[in-house]
């Protein structure tokens, strides 16, 4: 009777911060599948992170198989399981969109979409769309801005959204990189392109971020045409968002592995960078690392999976291909990432080296641990499971 006790009831907050009793037990356990080229944002007033899309195809081979949704999910954190958000009047499926959120909302632009088991060209899209926290709803904003493309990024500053870069190619197996920037006026509703200087190389598959003050966005990593097969960028750079001056702030020396597909997030006068993919031997990571602009200097938190063994070939790992760090999420890109005001990182979904995954972390900022919210229900080694394994997927 106890344990059903504390599972019907639970603490949350009203929007005026004060206490209230949550009846969980009327909470729909409900739980959005593994999938990857995923996006979502944190809604801090009913502290919850908001997700939409992505390509719940599994790999084969490590090959795409695309099958996108338009689904719309919440994990809530007062009873800690998920909420079904998605309604018919949504965006339509879509992955490799870019997406942010501010107080109010959660923000998506363009992406790319091919009917399930197509192997011809996909489709891009140029739509903005914003999902309002308060109503549980979306709304079309825009119908066309910057111009169709995928991989790109989206930063919040002020009332407006910046947008950087990103891919116009429709041959998935070809990347078209682009270098453009792009402000989008709240209030006013339009789009304008910004007039730069000193633009990074062009390219996709990159992260970003904005300082507090929203005076200066950074972008890390990414890659150029080359983009399947590496090298990546290690590069960090910066746009002053008062002169629309583009520097780089940091080059590859004593930073993180060159990498694509990875999360950036501003708290506390630093940046986060987690996961993504390497050029190394490891591909897939798990590491955290912070930037401090003061310093300039980057420093490792977490080193995550050490590389233990070679793979054998393309996609073909041994059960020992890792040491794992078991008190880290499984290495993956393609996921959300965001940070919280109060300084935790959440992460959801995203590519591993076994597919696909649905699991929910959260980083701390003060204790530099993770925590498991809510487990996967597949796409982790079999070392997270398992003391002794003989395949490396479970």
């Amino acid at each position: 009777m106890l344990l059903l006790a504390l599972l019907a009831c639970a603490t949350g907050k009203n929007a005026d911060d004060t206490a209230v009793a949550v009846d969980c037990s009327t909470r729909p356990l409900d739980l959005p599948g593994p999938r990857g080229e995923v996006g979502g944002a944190w809604d801090d007033t009913r502290k919850r992170l908001v997700i939409f899309g992505g390509d719940q195809g599994e790999p084969v081979e490590c090959s795409s198989q695309p099958d996108f949704v338009g689904e719309t999910w919440a994990w809530e954190t007062d009873c800690g399981g998920f909420a079904d958000l998605t309604t018919d009047e949504g965006p339509p499926p879509r992955g490799r969109f870019a997406s942010v959120g501010d107080e109010g909302h959660l923000y998506i632009h363009g992406g790319r979409w091919r009917e399930t088991g197509d192997t011809g060209r996909y489709t891009l899209y140029d739509d903005l769309w914003a999902f309002d926290y308060a109503t549980d709803t979306w709304t079309l904003l825009a119908e066309e801005g910057p111009g169709k493309r995928s991989n790109h990024t989206l930063v919040v500053a002020g009332r407006r959204l910046l947008l950087f870069g990103g891919n116009d190619s429709t041959n998935g197996a070809s990347f078209s990189p682009l270098d453009d920037t792009w402000s989008f006026d709240l209030d006013a509703g339009t789009w304008e392109q910004l007039d730069t200087t000193g633009d990074p190389v062009a390219r996709l598959f990159h992260a970003a971020a904005v300082t507090d003050d929203g005076r200066t966005m950074y972008v890390y990593g990414g890659g150029d045409e080359g983009a399947f097969t590496g090298p990546f960028f290690a590069d960090l750079q910066a746009l002053d968002l008062d002169t629309l001056a583009w520097s780089e702030v940091h080059g590859s020396r004593q930073a993180p592995d060159a990498r694509i597909w990875a999360n950036l997030a501003w708290h506390d006068s630093r940046l986060y960078l987690f996961g993504g993919h390497d050029d190394g031997a490891l591909g897939n990571t798990n590491q955290v690392w912070t930037y401090q602009p003061a310093s300039d200097e980057w420093n490792e938190l977490l080193g995550g999976d050490v590389l233990a063994n070679d793979a054998v070939g393309f996609c073909d790992f041994p059960a020992d291909f890792v040491e794992p760090d078991l008190a880290s999420p499984e290495r993956r890109d393609a996921n959300v990432g965001v940070m919280d005001p109060d300084g935790q990182l959440w992460i959801f979904g995203g590519k591993t080296d076994c597919g696909i995954i649905n699991d929910v972390w959260s980083f701390s900022s003060s204790s530099e641990t993770w925590t498991e919210q809510s487990p996967a229900t597949s796409g982790e080694i079999c070392l997270r499971a398992y003391a002794e394994c003989e395949t490396m997927c479970f």
